[in-house]
């Protein structure tokens, strides 16, 4: 334990979180009726100093260790005496005052507010897996929708590693425009979301959601983007529209982009290191595109071409599928 100082870690340690982090982090601490930035000794707090207690649930969070080693460190470096039972409590009284900081760290009330974002407030949905010690695959799954404007949970569920991700399983809103990758690309979760009068934005995924003309045809959209899409950089889109039990047809817009080359390269790699001897050449096609399906109409604004696509320029975003 040889340098910790007051925080339970390392002081180089602790002088490189403070780099990272606002210069007002205290002040949003108090705001969220943390410790004091300082509380006098003589009143006999076994905490004195909110670094105390981020010390030891970032040292947990970094190293993942149980909460009896967390409490047991910061014991031997002569920190404090707490108990494994408020090391947990802690952590998720630091929870919200943690989103405060990473939200404006992200500064996500700017670049997500909806007056940016014609009007909609966003929100994104994601699932992880859980794996209880000695498990072998997956334990549970933690399906969650995050507001970007705060990066606070809006929802969340819990189900078996057997639960799908799917937009059904939210409660969207009017005004609300909720993104997701190619998981949630498939009819029943976006007409989901638009019978809630929100709407979509997802990553295409040409395995689970079949688009259709205004006539009813299918789309071939990998001949369509090869045929059309031409120079990198330069988005086109089309009318499109989707075909789910007990609706009318859902109209859309297909947005689409070619990616450089070597950006489209590097995403075959991937789908080849993934898919091995089973990846089919539509998909290395398909590789060489950001694609998205959005319900956003025209007319509203054209931040679609800019915004979207940028959300997704990550080739591991392409829908190589």
């Amino acid at each position: 334990m040889v340098g910790m100082d007051s925080t339970g870690t390392n002081a180089g340690d602790w002088e490189t979180v403070e780099t990272q982090v606002p210069a007002h982090w205290r002040d949003i601490a108090e705001e969220h009726g943390l410790v004091p930035a300082k509380v006098p000794a003589q009143l006999g707090a076994k905490v004195t100093d909110v670094r105390v207690p981020l010390g030891t649930v970032l040292y947990r969070v970094g190293t993942n260790c149980s909460l009896k080693t967390a409490a047991a460190r910061a014991f031997a470096g002569e920190v404090t005496d707490v108990s494994p039972v408020a090391v947990h409590l802690w952590e998720r009284k630091l929870g919200p005052f943690f989103a405060s900081l990473v939200a404006e760290m992200a500064d996500t009330e700017r670049k997500f507010a909806a007056k940016r974002w014609a009007g909609y407030d966003i929100v994104v949905v994601d699932a992880s897996v859980v794996s209880r010690p000695g498990a072998e695959g997956t334990t549970a799954r933690v399906h969650y929708a995050l507001r970007l404007t705060t990066l606070r949970p809006v929802q969340v569920e819990v189900t078996d590693d057997k639960g799908g991700e799917s937009f059904r399983r939210f409660d969207p809103e009017t005004g609300e425009l909720w993104m997701g990758d190619r998981a949630y690309a498939n009819p029943p979760g976006i007409a989901a979301v638009k019978s809630s009068d929100a709407e979509v934005l997802v990553c295409y995924n040409r395995g689970t959601l079949p688009l259709f003309d205004i006539g009813g045809k299918r789309l071939d959209v990998v001949a369509k983007l090869l045929a059309k899409v031409r120079k990198p950089s330069r988005v086109r889109e089309w009318a499109v529209w989707v075909h789910a039990e007990d609706c009318e047809p859902i109209c859309g817009r297909l947005v689409a982009v070619r990616l450089p080359a070597d950006k489209a390269e590097t995403a075959r790699e991937r789908l080849r290191r993934e898919q091995g001897s089973e990846v089919t050449a539509e998909s290395l096609a398909m590789a060489g595109f950001v694609v998205v399906f959005t319900t956003v109409p025209k007319e509203i604004e054209d931040w679609i071409d800019k915004r979207a696509i940028d959300w997704t320029s990550d080739p591991s975003m392409s829908p190589g599928v």
